[in-house]
C-alpha cells in the first residue's frame, strides 16, 4: 500500500509542478507556436528551440550566402503578419511583423540566430527590436530596440527588412 501512496504522491507533485511551470509564461514569452517571438533573450532562445514557429512561418526555399554581416549561409522565415504586409504592399509594416534568420556558420546546423520584431507602429529604427547571437547562446548576443549595430545596416531595406525574399 505504501508503494501505491508514494506513486500517487509523486504523480500529484509532478502534476502541480507542471501546471505551475505552464502558467509561468510572461507577456513577453508567448505560448509555443505563436507567430510573435518573445523579446527577452533567454525566453527568445527557448522559443526558437522549442516552439512550433517553423510550422506556421514562411521560409526562404533554402539557405544561401549572407548578403550582409551575418556571415556564412543564412535562411530566413517570415511570420504571417510580415507575409501579409509584403503581399499587400503595406509600408511601414504593422506591429508584430517579424522574421527569424538561421545563421549557418559553416555546417548544416544553425549555429546562431537573428530576429527582428516590429514592436511599435511607425517608420523609425526604434519601432524594431533586434536580436542576434552567432553562437546560439546569450554570451555574444546583441539585443535591443532600434540598436545602431543592426539598424544602421537594415535602414537600407524596406522598413528595415533587407532580405529580398518575397513569398
Amino acid at each position: 500500500m505504501r508503494g501505491v501512496r508514494a506513486a500517487v504522491a509523486t504523480f500529484l507533485i509532478a502534476t502541480v509542478v507542471g501546471a505551475a511551470a505552464a502558467g509561468a509564461a510572461t507577456a513577453d514569452e508567448p505560448p509555443s507556436g505563436t507567430s510573435v517571438p518573445p523579446r527577452p533573450g533567454a525566453a527568445l532562445l527557448r522559443w526558437i528551440r522549442t516552439s512550433g514557429w517553423r510550422d506556421s512561418w514562411t521560409p526562404e526555399p533554402h539557405a544561401h550566402a549572407s548578403a550582409g554581416p551575418h556571415g556564412g549561409r543564412v535562411r530566413t522565415w517570415y511570420n504571417p503578419t510580415l507575409v501579409e504586409d509584403l503581399a499587400s504592399g503595406r509600408r511601414p509594416f504593422r506591429k508584430d511583423a517579424a522574421m527569424v534568420k538561421a545563421l549557418y556558420g559553416g555546417g548544416g546546423k544553425a549555429s546562431g540566430w537573428a530576429v527582428m520584431r516590429k514592436v511599435r507602429d511607425g517608420k523609425s529604427a526604434g519601432t524594431w527590436w533586434f536580436f542576434e547571437t552567432t553562437s546560439g547562446s546569450l554570451g555574444d548576443a546583441v539585443s535591443g530596440r532600434g540598436i545602431e549595430k543592426c539598424a544602421g545596416c537594415h535602414s537600407a531595406g524596406r522598413d528595415y527588412l533587407r532580405s529580398r525574399f518575397r513569398p
